[in-house]
């Protein structure tokens, strides 16, 4: 295996990036796009991923020319914030607000097509109703993820699915939950992604959930048991490395953590915490 930075050549690692930042959301940094960029990538991050609520509200031409100068890429845009600041959910019984988040969804593809990069399906799946039965709400979401990953691999976009645990959203919180989920629809384009935190409440094996999750593991957010950077909790990331290596994982690791104490801690920490795992 050949290295570089310290890390494994094929090893890619990305960072979350917003308008802004607060203690309560996993994105590490906000602000001003250009120097954020450009501290990233002297540290030794290879990425960006998007945390905006709208591609619209994104200024895609300032981040595509800092991450030219700075030899980055954009990763992933995550949907999430439309679900949590704007209630845009893929399962809304209003089939208006229902047909508008699925709008949304498609706009964030048209946004990831120039960058051939991820579109991230999280949150924004929603919540179920209480006491509703899961069966209709399952189709109604396959239905929606269904259309727009046959749009985005028209443009070469691929879907993630990201398992997210019960506290967050109350259905399809494990790994084999997700897949399951994913393989019963036959949902074409679209992979999962895992993510540790959540991982770390809802599997009770993380390294057997990445390797049963095996190719179809594409993209992965990194975050220790407190949501703080990697190597500021208990998870250990050695094994979910390892993991990851014996699967021939080779999309992106990213940093969704809390940015505290601060952003630049976060930043300087997670890739330090990454780093000693391998």
């Amino acid at each position: 295996m050949s290295f570089k930075n310290g890390l494994p050549e094929l090893v890619r690692l990305s960072v979350t990036l917003a308008s802004t930042v607060n203690a309560a959301s996993p994105v590490v940094l906000g602000g001003d796009i250009v120097s954020n960029i450009q501290k990233a990538s002297a540290l030794g991050y290879d990425a960006v991923e998007l945390h905006w609520s709208d591609p619209a509200l994104i200024d895609l031409a300032l981040i595509e020319k800092a991450c030219k100068s700075n030899d980055m890429v954009v990763s992933a845009f995550a949907t999430g914030r439309a679900y949590v600041q704007d209630g845009l959910s893929l399962i809304d019984d209003d089939e208006s607000l229902r047909k508008a988040a699925i709008n949304r969804l498609l706009h964030f593809v048209d946004a990831a097509a120039p960058y051939q990069a991820t579109v991230i399906i999280g949150c924004m799946r929603g919540n179920l109703p209480q006491a509703s039965d899961v069966r209709p709400y399952l189709d109604r979401l396959a239905a929606s993820v269904k259309l727009a990953a046959d749009y985005a691999a028209d443009k070469g976009v691929q879907i993630v699915f990201e398992a997210i645990n019960r506290y967050e959203n109350n259905y399809l919180n494990t790994a084999a939950q997700t897949m399951d989920f994913i393989r019963a629809y036959d949902l074409k384009n679209t992979r999962i992604l895992l993510d540790t935190f959540h991982m770390n409440i809802e599997d009770s094996d993380m390294s057997e959930a990445i390797c049963s999750c095996g190719d179809m593991l594409s993209y992965i957010h990194v975050a220790d048991s407190n949501r703080h950077f990697a190597g500021a909790g208990h998870i250990d990331l050695n094994k979910i490395i390892k993991a990851l290596i014996s699967i021939d994982y080779n999309g992106f690791i990213s940093a969704e953590c809390l940015p505290i104490p601060d952003s630049d801690a976060a930043l300087t920490g997670w890739i330090l915490g990454i780093k000693a795992a391998f």
